[in-house]
């Protein structure tokens, strides 16, 4: 959704995963694999400049700015989730349409708040939200931080060809 909304690709950065065990077990509701991971979700411009050059100030290039900082517990009972999201490494939105099912839907939380650099971008007010997404077999307890909100104003172009002042402190 957030391509839709920007008009430009979005790009998964994997900040970090918690390992597999190896040799990875058959998961069972009694025994299964947790995974945890972290992910920032980019804006590309670089694709969109190639794309749609003619529509761009070449002043003011859209820049790569992290758009969402994705912190999920994944956890996974069934064998056909498993090989689908660890072995194969399908996203977790795409493990619920090669399933064959619609997610069951839970919002949990949100807030809204004045970004520290540590939770969103520092001075700026960011969104952040947490939900379950869940189906037999496939569990997945979702927070995500939207580190400026100014993101979703009217004039989200401008947003876009702004230098990102996020500072990556997952990397730190």
């Amino acid at each position: 959704m957030l391509s839709a909304f920007f008009n430009v690709p979005i790009t998964v950065k994997r900040v970090y995963v918690s390992p597999t065990p190896e040799p990875r077990h058959i998961p069972t509701p009694s025994n299964p694999i947790v995974q945890n991971r972290r992910v920032h979700l980019l804006t590309a411009p670089l694709s969109l400049r190639d794309s749609d050059a003619a529509s761009w100030d070449p002043a003011r290039p859209p820049q790569q700015r992290v758009a969402c900082v994705a912190t999920s517990v994944v956890r996974i009972t069934s064998e056909q989730a498993a090989r689908h999201f660890l072995d194969e490494r399908y996203a977790i939105g795409q493990v619920f349409r090669i399933l064959g099912r619609v997610a069951n839907f839970q919002l949990l939380e949100v807030t809204v708040g004045q970004g520290n650099g540590a939770i969103g971008n520092l001075g700026k007010e960011y969104l952040r939200r947490k939900y379950l997404l869940k189906t037999e077999g496939f569990e997945c307890e979702i927070q995500e931080v939207f580190p400026d909100r100014e993101m979703f104003s009217v004039n989200n172009q401008e947003w876009l060809t702004t230098l990102d002042d996020f500072k990556d402190t997952d990397f730190n």
